[in-house]
């Protein structure tokens, strides 16, 4: 190597200019400046959208408050009230209570009010369902669709007691057209009691009162079902009952819950129906509401409806557990 040969030069350290310095930290605070002041509008924007919601949703939570949950606490107190002649005194007791659980024929006429409840619950999926399935998947037209769906609406377009009335009638009892067609046809030979005046006929009727509770949800549901996985669970091998358990039922299962919930509900409280079909040998807990009420007995009444109401809640929060609906809707 040469003498003459020298070291590599070194490159030199860079050199921070403090002015370069105090204009990146001014950009840097505008920045957070400009950040701060759209986090903040966004927070007024998000403040602005929930009381604009609270104030759409005020009236609807009025009228709730004022017609249904007033009225459930104010039944609630006089629960625990204690009765006198013609009406009530505000002094707490539970004798109303104790009445009750030690009256046998509350719970018998209350175990069969559930029992009809269910049955009328079953019944009416069993017979829902293959029509809004028609509905759904069988009509392609939308506007047939609808005026078919419009068409098995029209029942309610005359009131519940009207449509008892009339099922009582000129359809049931010993001279209705029930018996007349089966005496006619030969089937029977005398007209069959079951039909007049029983719990089978209060089921019967209540079946045909509330079946459309049941088809409506059902019908949205399974028009909503998505057609690509059907057609993925043929291209699949599956069968018809396959892509029904497989694919069919757990997207239509909220419209179940759904209809089933509003079936139970209404024919646990019904009292008009099993009044005028059922006459005077078949109860529910809605008919011995109000035959208490009647005789003025306010707090006995009150305490019955409790326990109902009871029972109601808890049916549905049993019915709620086969679908989520918050997240399936």
């Amino acid at each position: 190597m040469s003498s003459s040969s020298r070291p590599p030069e070194q490159p030199e350290a860079p050199h921070l200019d403090i002015g370069e310095l105090e204009e990146a930290e001014q950009a840097l605070k505008q920045e957070l400046r400009t950040t701060e002041s759209a986090l903040g509008e966004k927070t007024t924007s998000k403040s602005k959208s929930s009381l604009a919601t609270a104030l759409l949703a005020a009236p609807g939570m009025l009228w709730m408050t004022f017609f249904l949950i007033a009225p459930v606490i104010f039944i609630v107190l006089v629960s625990f009230w204690t009765p006198k002649l013609g009406g009530f005194e505000e002094a707490w007791t539970l004798d109303n209570y104790d009445r009750l659980f030690n009256s046998s024929t509350y719970w018998n006429v209350l175990k069969q009010s559930v029992f009809n409840s269910l049955i009328v619950v079953g019944a009416t999926f069993v017979i829902g369902f293959p029509v809004a399935y028609f509905l759904s998947f069988k009509v392609t037209n939308l506007r047939n669709q609808l005026a078919l769906f419009i068409l098995a609406l029209a029942p309610f377009w005359t009131s519940a007691l009207i449509r008892a009335i009339a099922w009582r009638g000129p359809l049931m009892g010993r001279n209705g057209a029930i018996n007349e067609i089966l005496l006619q046809i030969g089937i029977i030979n005398e007209p069959l009691d079951i039909l007049s005046f029983s719990n089978f006929s209060v089921v019967l009727a209540m079946i045909q009162l509330y079946v459309l509770f049941m088809i409506t949800p059902l019908f949205f549901m399974l028009a909503q079902v998505d057609r690509s996985s059907l057609e993925a669970s043929r291209d699949l091998g599956a069968n018809w009952f396959q892509s029904f358990r497989e694919v069919i039922v757990p997207q239509i299962m909220p419209g179940v819950v759904i209809g089933s919930i509003f079936v139970f509900v209404l024919s646990m409280g019904e009292f008009a129906t099993v009044r005028l079909v059922g006459g005077n040998t078949v109860g529910s807990v809605g008919t011995w509401v109000r035959l208490e009420w009647e005789n003025l007995l306010f707090p006995q009444a009150a305490a019955s409806a409790v326990i109902l109401i009871l029972v109601m809640m808890v049916g549905v929060l049993v019915m709620l557990r086969f679908a989520n609906l918050r997240e399936d809707l």
